[in-house]
């Protein structure tokens, strides 16, 4: 009798890791985020990415060169030749300045200033533009972009690692959900 009641238990354990597997495996074939990696914050999805160090502050201001950088390798493409404008020439940033320069993700009114802080407005506007110029057509404005900054803030202060962090992380989120190829640098 004991050796029955503990077969049915190993067999409902059984079965109960069988489809959970499946349905996992269905979550992710789906393309689907699974369960664990929704709920991590943006810095900690940052860090597992590659994005940030695990030392970095969250509070602390980014450098428009190191959120350049986040920006392009999520925009996902590479390309060597091009001309690097002014203000970034000889820094380590100069190739992520020349490709966003070349695919319109800078613009005209965009300062380079590699190693200062930037805006929560210039960043939501050099997400704005990588997004809709991937897509080759109005899709988000900066508004929107900067709503997704957590946590939120003037658009005219300084933007956090924590905040630049939450924008990168839409921004690919963004580019799986539109299944936009990305290629990475």
């Amino acid at each position: 009798m004991k050796s029955l009641g503990f077969a049915l238990v190993l067999a409902a354990v059984g079965l109960c890791s069988f489809f959970g597997g499946m349905m996992a495996m269905a979550t992710q074939s789906a393309g689907s985020t699974p369960a664990a990696a929704v709920h991590t914050s943006s810095m900690d999805w940052a860090r597992s990415v590659g994005y940030l160090k695990d030392s970095t502050d969250p509070k602390a201001e980014i450098p428009q060169a190191e959120f350049m950088k986040m920006v392009m390798e999520v925009y996902g493409e590479k390309q060597g030749g091009l001309r690097v404008p002014a203000g970034a020439e000889n820094h380590w940033s100069s190739e992520y300045y020349a490709l966003a320069q070349a695919k319109g993700v800078i613009d005209c009114s965009c300062q380079i200033k590699p190693d200062l802080p930037l805006t929560l407005k210039e960043a939501a506007k050099l997400v704005m533009l990588g997004i809709n110029r991937k897509a080759n057509e109005q899709v988000v404005s900066w508004e929107q972009v900067e709503s997704w900054a957590k946590p939120a803030g003037d658009g005219e202060q300084n933007m956090t690692y924590e905040q630049a962090a939450s924008l990168i992380r839409k921004m690919d989120e963004f580019y799986t959900e539109k299944e936009w190829k990305v290629e990475g640098i």
